[in-house]
């Protein structure tokens, strides 16, 4: 089976070939902001697994990915899909009248290509009813960050930010109040006294919420607390969390500097 990243995906370190520039303006982006999708020796390919990452650039990566799953379509290849993250996982139900549910549209769109099985590393809708209509398998990445952390920290108790962690990964969490993007409030009490605290959680956006489990853990007794997340998707959140905690494992789903845990041993679990 052929690996092919999508640009997204091209910081993961796997035997995998990236989309080819445009022959005459070695660029695979147009000055208007189109994209270009070509892949030399598309004839050749009889398997292929498509890797791709949600973030960043959502809306670009979903043109470069589409129009490489056109491509591999029309030379009858068999594929397999792997989001690193899944793009627009957060918008995963139809949170207001009249809005669209953007995860679920977008499994949709890519099952109507031959896309043979979906995979996702810890998509944030795993927990939702609407994901059985889809060939979509869930892959897990805590137990990469655990062996990382089980390194490092002795005795620790795993908790969540809040009751998300409790649907997804089910490990004890805080009951969360949202008050604004930075500004949460936190209910509850865990028996983290004296206790290493690893705090869980699969996505870090601006960080608000992981800041506040650290303040209460702290509040509540806890000694030496770290923050892992599955997937870093904004800079600045990521910055907040590693100036607060006492350290952060982070996985390389999405393209960043802070990552410290590699993915790519559970993408290559697809080709077993």
């Amino acid at each position: 089976m052929e690996i092919i990243v999508t640009p997204t995906a091209e910081h993961l370190e796997l035997d995998a070939r990236q989309l080819d520039p445009h022959p005459r303006n070695e660029s695979r982006q147009f000055p208007d902001g189109e994209v270009y999708v070509q892949l030399e020796s598309v004839d050749e390919i009889e398997t292929a697994l498509v890797v791709h990452s949600g973030q960043p650039h959502p809306n670009r990566g979903l043109a470069y990915l589409y129009g490489l799953l056109d491509l591999l379509t029309e030379r009858d290849v068999l594929i397999t899909l792997c989001f690193t993250y899944a793009p627009y996982g957060m918008q995963d139900k139809q949170f207001y009248s009249g809005a669209v549910n953007y995860a679920r549209a977008i499994l949709k769109h890519v099952s109507q290509y031959p896309v043979r099985q979906v995979y996702a590393v810890d998509p944030h809708f795993s927990h939702r009813d609407w994901v059985t209509e889809y060939p979509l398998t869930p892959l897990q990445a805590f137990s990469l960050v655990q062996k990382q952390v089980d390194d490092d920290l002795d005795d620790y108790v795993i908790v969540g930010p809040d009751l998300g962690a409790v649907d997804r990964f089910g490990i004890p969490s805080f009951e969360k109040t949202r008050k604004g993007a930075y500004d949460v409030e936190l209910e509850g009490e865990l028996d983290v006294e004296g206790r290493n605290v690893l705090v869980f959680d699969d996505l870090i956006e601006t960080g608000g919420t992981m800041v506040a489990a650290y303040e209460r853990l702290k509040d509540q007794g806890a000694e030496t607390v770290v923050a892992a997340a599955v997937h870093g998707v904004l800079d600045e959140g990521i910055q907040r969390i590693k100036d607060t905690y006492d350290g952060l494992y982070l996985t390389n789903t999405v393209a960043t500097d802070a990552a410290t845990v590699s993915i790519e041993p559970l993408v290559r679990t697809i080709l077993e």
